[in-house]
This record gives C-alpha cells, sequence and structure tokens, in this order.
C-alpha cells in the first residue's frame, strides 16, 4: 500500500512539471505565491501494537495461545478481529467469533453460532466454566463420551477438573492428551509436574518450535538452580503478566497487590506476612486450599507450629487426598517457619523424601522429624506446572471472586 501511494505521489509531481512546461512554452509563466515562513512540521508516528496471528491456523484456544501466550486479552483481540476478514471459510471465521468474544469476557452467547465440533464444544466447555465459575460436569462426561481422544476437548476437561481441585484425574488426563499429540509443551509440564525436573529433550523441542515462549520461561525458571534461573527472573519481572510476576516475588520474596485474582501471589503474600508477623488472613487460606494444595501446607506450618496434632492431621489428609504424591524432606532449622521451605523458595532436590500416604503415621513421622532435625519440607507434585498452560486468564476468570 505505501509504495501504490508513493508511486501515485511520484506521477502528480511528473504531471505537474510538464504543464508547467507546456505553460513556458506558451509565454505564459505560472503565478508565484509569495513565501511564508513556515514552521518545519512535526512527524508525529503511531504505531498501534500488534501480533502476527496466522488466524487461518487457529482451529481451537490452545493454538491461539501457541502464538500469543502472555500477552493481554485486548491485544488478541485486536489482532485477530484486524485480520478476521482474511479468512474465507465461513465455519473457520464463526470460530474465531467465539475466541473474540472469550477473549473479551463475554461468556454468555456459547453455541449460538449452531456449530458442531470437537473444537467448538470444547471452547465451549471452557465458556461455560469461566461464565458460572461452577465445573460443568455433564458436558465434560458428554464430550469425553463424543471425542475421547480430542486434544482440544481433553485440554478443556482437563481445566475444569484442575478448577474442580481434582488434580490427579486432570494429570491422567494431560498425559493421555501429550500421549495423544506428543506436543513437547505438553511433555515438558507433565514431565515437570511428576518428577519435578525438566526433560531436556523436550525442552529442546519445546524451544526449537518457537511457540509458548513465556510459558517455556516460566517452566524453566521454576525448576532450574538458582544461579541458572536469575537471569531469567529478571525478564519475568518486567513482564505485565501474573504467573510471571508471581516467579518473581517467589524469587525475591516479595508481596504484590497487582494480581489479586491470582492463588499463588496471594498465597505467597499470607505466606510473607506469617513470616514477619506470626499471622495471616485465615479465612482467605481456607477458601484458597480448595483450589490450590500450597494453601494446605500454610494451614499446616501453622498447625506444626501450635503442635496443634488433629488440625495439622486434617491438613495433611486434605494435602494427601488431593495430591498423587505427598513426602517428608528432613532439613535443618532455617529462619522460616517449620514447612514453609517450598512455599517461600524453590523445591529442596534430596533422595532422602520419606513417603506419605497415612495422615495418622504422617502427622506421627511430622511431628517426629520436626523435632529431630528442625524443619521439614513437605514435597508433593504440584498443579501449578499444569495450570500454568492456561496461563493468566484460567486464574483471572475464576479466582477473582474468591
Amino acid at each position: 500500500m505505501e509504495e501504490e501511494k508513493d508511486e501515485r505521489i511520484l506521477n502528480l509531481l511528473r504531471l505537474k512539471m510538464e504543464m508547467e512546461k507546456d505553460l513556458q512554452k506558451k509565454g505564459i509563466k505560472p503565478k508565484e505565491q509569495p513565501k511564508k515562513d513556515v514552521a518545519p512540521s512535526k512527524v508525529k508516528l503511531s504505531f498501534e501494537e500488534d501480533l502476527n496471528i496466522p488466524v487461518q491456523d487457529i482451529r481451537s484456544l490452545y493454538d491461539l495461545n501457541y502464538y500469543t501466550y502472555g500477552e493481554s486479552d485486548s491485544l488478541i483481540y485486536r489482532s485477530i478481529h484486524k485480520r478476521l476478514m482474511q479468512v474465507e471459510e465461513g465455519s473457520q471465521r464463526l470460530f474465531l467469533q467465539l475466541l473474540e468474544q472469550l477473549l473479551q469476557g463475554d461468556f454468555s452467547k456459547k453455541g449460538c453460532f449452531g456449530q458442531k465440533s470437537e473444537y467448538f464444544d470444547a471452547i465451549d466447555l471452557t465458556m461455560s466454566l469461566y461464565g458460572t465459575q461452577r465445573p460443568p460436569f455433564s458436558d465434560v462426561k458428554r464430550l469425553l463420551t463424543e471425542y475421547p481422544s480430542s486434544t482440544a476437548v481433553l485440554l478443556s476437561v482437563a481445566e475444569v477438573l484442575l478448577f474442580a481441585g481434582r488434580y490427579r484425574e486432570a494429570a491422567k488426563v494431560f498425559k493421555i492428551s501429550y500421549a495423544n499429540s506428543q506436543d513437547p509443551y505438553l511433555g515438558i509440564l507433565t514431565e515437570a509436574y511428576e518428577t519435578g525436573q525438566i526433560n531436556s529433550s523436550l525442552l529442546t523441542g519445546c524451544i526449537s518450535r518457537g511457540g509458548y515462549k513465556l510459558l517455556v520461561l516460566l517452566v524453566s525458571a521454576l525448576l532450574e538452580s538458582e544461579e541458572r534461573s536469575s537471569k531469567i527472573v529478571e525478564i519475568l519481572d518486567k513482564k505485565s503478566y501474573a504467573c510471571a510476576k508471581y516467579i518473581a516475588c517467589k524469587e525475591k520474596r516479595s508481596k504484590s497487590d497487582e494480581y489479586p485474582f491470582c492463588p499463588r501471589i496471594s498465597i505467597l503474600n499470607q505466606a510473607i506476612d506469617y513470616t514477619e508477623m506470626g499471622t495471616f488472613e485465615r479465612d482467605l487460606i481456607l477458601a484458597l486450599s480448595d483450589f490450590d494444595p500450597m494453601a494446605l501446607i500454610l494451614l499446616l506450618s501453622e498447625s506444626v507450629r501450635r503442635k496443634d496434632v488433629e488440625s495439622a492431621k486434617k491438613h495433611l489428609s486434605n494435602l494427601i487426598n488431593s495430591c498423587e504424591s505427598v513426602g517428608f524432606v528432613p532439613l535443618s532449622r532455617g529462619d522460616l517457619p517449620v514447612c514453609l521451605r517450598g512455599v517461600l523458595g524453590k523445591q529442596f532436590s534430596s533422595k532422602v523424601v520419606i513417603g506419605v500416604d497415612d495422615p495418622e503415621e504422617g502427622v506421627k513421622k511430622l511431628f517426629e522429624l520436626v523435632d529431630r532435625y528442625g524443619d521439614v519440607q513437605i514435597v508433593y507434585r504440584d498443579i501449578e506446572f499444569l495450570r500454568l498452560y492456561y496461563g493468566e486468564r484460567h486464574c483471572r476468570n475464576l479466582y477473582r471472586r474468591v
């Protein structure tokens, strides 16, 4: 377009020069205009930020996240809307319009397009979840029957299960999704959840593909050593994104009030208050414990400090029931309240992990280890690795009312 405009201007100038030559041949001089002192105009350039989204390739919310993870929904919406008319296929254009509604926070018109496919049903399920903040289990059962091997459907189902606190089932669905798709991004998250480590070959595959760039940084920052992750954290701290801010604040052990909908930031803030003042907002942490096992660690820490065996047993039981694997790592006494080493810092890498599957015996062992060594880190399979796949949008739409 710019080249055509420049060509038109050049043609006009040529035409003007030719007309002046004709007038001069006829002895007619063009009237000279008096010169005016004109202040040089200031050129104002304004560029609207834009994402180069290949809209023709977007068949699911997760295709969109591949290209846009970490960006604001308003920017993603503008970028899609700008390219919408490039899409000739009617069904594809309708799907993108449904995506636009979701990005604008409008969850009321799901299913109104009369389209039936795994992709439309998958996004309908997500919109039902976001619109009601209630797990739509009847839809989950129906879709698993209709589309048992659809990656888009399975990932939408996993998000419902995560919000419902059914972490074990969500992890199984993730594993099936990875087995079906061999998507390396699902692979590194599943591996991180199960082992607390990064699979180097999968990570290399993710980097070479070039998608989900911020997601790869988030996982690396959580699992790399402090020395190797410090530079990544510097990058994350500059991002206007809740998931990035949580990891940066955890690394620096600092509070943030920017993202009140983020469960992990809220738990981190309360853990810092507990460390510094000996108290935290108990009602808030109890509410968050329905959505995040890390809240149970803070409640467990308080119970152990007060030597409240029954309360500790209750919180440990809830943790065992919600997580696939719970264990204790004996540590020497530090500057933090007992059991909070993983909440306010990195998971401690150790081969000495004492597995726990019975709350009664587990509480006895916990108090025994604290008395003997001074502290214990609670290790478990952290659902944050799975939740990161859905990004800030998940927490903003589901936990803002907690």
